[in-house]
């Protein structure tokens, strides 16, 4: 089944100047708008940067110079159930909030993406979307980053319109990351199978080679490897596996007990910080000559040592804050690093554990001591090890039929690319993008670049994506996010051309989640949204303007009391212990 995610609203406030910012989104199509450099990209990047993205974080760089922190509020139906989540990012920690449970998780340190605190977050998202798709790099097999579960929904400004998957950047980091990528969303096979299928073909063929290797009367070098370590139980090794053992449960022990008290730490810097934020609250209301006392309800005397107090606490309570959550950030680096380690620890001891239940456990006598002695010298039957493998053959064998080989992917890869040309080839008739017979054109596991320029290269970026996102839709369990077109509109484009973008967004827009786009417009020049609002947009259809549709770098405005309790209740879900 399907998982869908809704974008509700977000929020953005910077406690330094005072400022903030609320959009609320649709369920049906959202647009962006207001001047050129208004906004909107940045406003489409903060949804990502919430969400825990660091991708586009150098493009951020001046409005989280206002330390601002961000809230996002969604909506996932899973299993026709719907549950409510507000994620709140500020810096490089994310604290994510459920309706299920209202608990509150915190991530510290999310602003590397190799960090363990942002491989915890990838799980989250894993789970939660049940999105498993596996990459493969020069170290072997690992889980795809986040930023493959917004790719196919998310064309950017400035690199998306010309390039495929390239709206996040470092994907090609990854080995055969496109057949891989399409695979997965279009649900051919998961590299996961492919790892499978392969570690079962190496498996027949060793086997099968030992099979040949007893037909030869040959040594098999695997059973004296484990009557070796019968063996040695007589050779007195016991004393040092002994001390082995020990020295670990020893160090196993310390590392414990650094733990448990580095997590006390970490609490207790918590609970500072929370009282701290909330006295940096109330603090706001005491000023001088202006506020009440909170206990005797009178007016707070004013004089310039009052005056000059007042501030010194306000800065002494940042410096506090500064300094706590810095510390809380190195204490969970240790944590991770410490658990680490005593997992690994926990792991040689489980091992270890098992050694001694062979010397100790199995209570070997002379007898099969010899016996072990015999396997060794290889005098066991041969034809009964010969015997033996031909049946783990034949169960291999078996095992392979369930999976896909390279023809079957082959086969269904074909498929695909037949339903994605259909689709493609509907959307530039309406568009009026060139036909091409080339099948590397056309094919969506061939295309990688088109044969246009200019407004034609454009047009056709924009149906290869309603067209992949349609092929998506058909195929079971991925999960449905919202399609996001950042700015629709290049420089170059005449108003013939915009007109036929939009008839052609609102008339083909995904019918199963949310459509959010941005549209460059500026009421002090040419101004057409009330154009476009007429002719285009239905009634159903959300528009969020950003600066009046005229002023630039303008998302931010002075903070409006009416935006109080989302701002309090972002500092409690921050606050929460």
């Amino acid at each position: 089944m399907k998982t869908y995610l809704t974008i509700n609203k977000i929020f953005i406030h910077s406690e330094v100047n005072n400022k903030s910012f609320l959009a609320e989104f649709g369920k049906k199509l959202n647009v962006i708008y207001g001047a050129n450099t208004a906004g909107k990209s940045t406003l489409i990047q903060l949804i990502f940067f919430t969400f825990g993205i660091n991708d586009n974080k150098t493009k951020l760089i001046k409005i989280l110079s206002e330390n601002i922190f961000t809230r996002l509020d969604i909506t996932i139906k899973k299993d026709n159930e719907n549950i409510e989540y507000t994620f709140v990012r500020k810096d490089e920690t994310l604290f994510i909030k459920d309706s299920l449970t209202n608990k509150v998780t915190t991530y510290s340190g999310i602003g590397g993406n190799s960090s363990v605190e942002h491989y915890k977050l990838k799980e989250f998202f894993n789970n939660l979307l049940n999105f498993d798709l596996l990459l493969e790099t020069k170290n072997g097999i690992s889980k795809a980053p986040i930023e493959t579960i917004f790719l196919p929904y998310y064309v950017s400004q400035d690199v998306g319109w010309v390039y495929l998957r390239k709206s996040f950047s470092n994907l090609d980091f990854y080995k055969n990351f496109k057949e891989d990528f399409l695979d997965y969303y279009l649900g051919i096979t998961k590299l996961e199978d492919k790892e499978k299928r392969k570690a079962l073909e190496i498996q027949l063929a060793d086997k099968n080679q030992k099979y040949n290797f007893y037909l030869n009367f040959e040594k098999n070098d695997t059973v004296i490897e484990s009557s070796r370590l019968l063996d040695d139980s007589f050779k007195g090794k016991g004393q040092k596996f002994i001390n082995e053992l020990t020295n670990r449960k020893a160090s196993l022990l310390e590392l414990e007990n650094k733990y448990i008290k580095q997590s006390n730490h970490l609490t207790y810097n918590n609970q500072r910080l929370s009282v701290i934020s909330k006295v940096s609250r109330n603090h706001n209301h005491q000023f001088p000559g202006k506020d009440n006392c909170p206990i005797c309800q009178q007016i707070l005397p004013i004089d310039t040592k009052q005056i000059y107090e007042y501030y010194q606490e306000e800065n002494d309570t940042i410096k506090i804050k500064a300094k706590i959550q810095s510390e809380n950030k190195k204490i969970q680096s240790d944590l991770n690093s410490t658990n680490k380690k005593i997992e690994e620890l926990r792991s040689l001891l489980a091992k270890d554990y098992h050694k001694h239940i062979i010397y100790s456990d199995k209570n070997i006598t002379l007898d099969e001591w010899i016996k072990t002695q015999a396997n060794i010298k290889l005098d066991t039957s041969i034809n009964e090890n010969i015997g033996k493998l031909a049946i783990e053959i034949n169960e291999l064998k078996e095992k392979l039929q369930s999976f896909k080989d390279d023809d079957d992917i082959q086969s269904e890869r074909f498929i695909k690319n037949k339903k994605f040309k259909e689709f493609y080839n509907v959307n530039n008739i309406k568009l009026d993008v060139p036909k091409t017979e080339d099948s590397r054109f056309n094919y969506v596991y061939e295309l990688s670049s088109f044969p246009f320029q200019g407004v034609e290269l454009h047009l056709a970026v924009l149906s290869y994506h309603f067209a992949f996102n349609k092929v998506i839709n058909e195929t079971e369990n991925i999960h449905r996010l919202p399609l996001i077109l950042d700015s629709i509109f290049k420089e170059d484009l005449d108003g013939n051309n915009k007109e036929k973008i939009l008839d052609f967004i609102c008339k083909n827009r995904p019918n199963d989640t949310q459509t959010i786009i941005s549209v460059a417009d500026n009421k002090s020049k040419d101004t057409k949204i009330e154009f476009y609002i007429d002719k285009f947009f239905k009634t159903d259809t959300n528009l969020i303007c950003i600066g009046n549709s005229i002023n630039k770098e303008s998302i931010l405005k002075e903070h409006d009391k009416s935006l109080d309790e989302i701002l309090n209740d972002t500092f409690e879900i921050m606050e929460y212990l």
